[in-house]
């Protein structure tokens, strides 16, 4: 049996790791065995039991849901090194203790915000971007989602014009 821990690579608390010996429970629960401060997390969100090479995660009834590499838990599901647990906005990934050692650290950096010169078109103005509520989403986003949203416009723009396209070629005038 190899040992195995939890590491936090994004969000809240990036980089901070635990090792998995038992059950661990995890949630914004002060009281839990791996607390998150997370406001987004219940505050018991997860339970994470070891077995051997792998783990198994079991959503404790979190109306956020629970996600492994992205597919709701349902069910108890199977984690192995290197597959991600997402809680709340906080993503934590298993590691096995050689990776742990042969790498370090798999936190992934923040993103920094968007230059002027970088905003998509009809992005908010920089005055906007000074309420407080905006600059917590900013905060929740990653590079993937930043990247995502600087192309969402082109292809609403591609998706109107094929409509426009199928309606004209099925009726002829």
């Amino acid at each position: 049996m190899s040992e195995l821990y939890l590491e936090i690579v994004e969000g809240p608390e990036a980089g901070r790791l635990v090792s998995l010996t038992a059950p661990l429970e995890i949630g914004s629960d002060p009281e839990a065995g791996f607390h998150l401060r997370d406001e987004h997390a219940e505050p018991r969100h997860v339970r994470v039991t070891p077995r051997g090479d792998h783990v198994f995660v079991e959503d404790l009834g979190a109306p956020g849901g629970t996600f492994v590499n992205d597919a709701e838990v349902a069910a108890p599901t199977r984690m192995r090194p290197e597959d991600e647990l997402q809680v709340g906005i906080t993503v934590l990934q298993l590691r096995s203790a050689a990776d742990v050692a042969a790498r370090g650290s798999a936190a992934r950096p923040k993103p920094p915000p968007l230059a002027a010169s970088e905003r998509p078109p009809g992005h908010l103005p920089a005055e906007a971007e000074q309420d407080p509520m905006l600059d917590e989403i900013e905060s929740l986003l990653d590079a993937r989602t930043k990247a995502k949203a600087q192309t969402a416009p082109l292809a609403l723009f591609v998706l109107v014009v094929f409509a426009v396209l199928v309606f004209l070629a099925t009726n002829r005038f």
